[in-house]
């Protein structure tokens, strides 16, 4: 791994481990956005970033889970390879619809317990996530449609 290689994967890091990711995941997610070749054994990755073939194992397995990243096989090559899924980024963003709705229920949920004292603790995070519930699928719909313009 070069050194601007291994710069960008901890900023990767960095960034994901902020919202609460393993330091390893994160790890693992920037290698495979810019590793050469995009599929890579998991002894491959370990060694990129001297990592444990457990963490590795299992940080993969967490990847895979969540559909970001695929297996692959090489033809001729009996080792399993991953990479990030073609689409990976794309699901990601389509899937904070789920997360936004999850919030504003937790908001309305708040309003059984609603404080006296500065209530806008609760109630702004509903008028955030109503807000964003009503504009993140005209907003994935005009990304789906950029991202298309130059498909033929």
């Amino acid at each position: 791994m070069t050194d601007a290689q291994h710069e960008y994967v901890d900023q990767v890091a960095t960034f994901f481990t902020m919202v609460g990711s393993a330091r390893a995941w994160a790890e693992i997610l920037g290698w495979l956005m810019i590793c050469e070749p995009a599929e890579q054994s998991q002894a491959q990755i370990a060694a990129a970033l001297s990592l444990s073939a457990g963490s590795v194992s299992t940080q993969l397995r967490t990847h895979v889970s969540l559909g970001l990243v695929e297996q692959v096989r090489v033809r001729g090559d009996r080792t399993q390879r991953y990479r990030l899924r073609s689409g990976a980024w794309h699901s990601v963003m389509a899937s904070e619809l789920d997360r936004i709705r999850a919030l504003g229920e937790l908001a309305r949920d708040g309003a059984a317990v609603l404080p006296r004292e500065r209530p806008e603790r609760v109630t702004e995070l509903g008028d955030l996530a109503d807000f964003f519930a009503r504009e993140w699928p005209p907003l994935m719909e005009r990304m789906n449609a950029e991202l298309t313009k130059g498909t033929p």
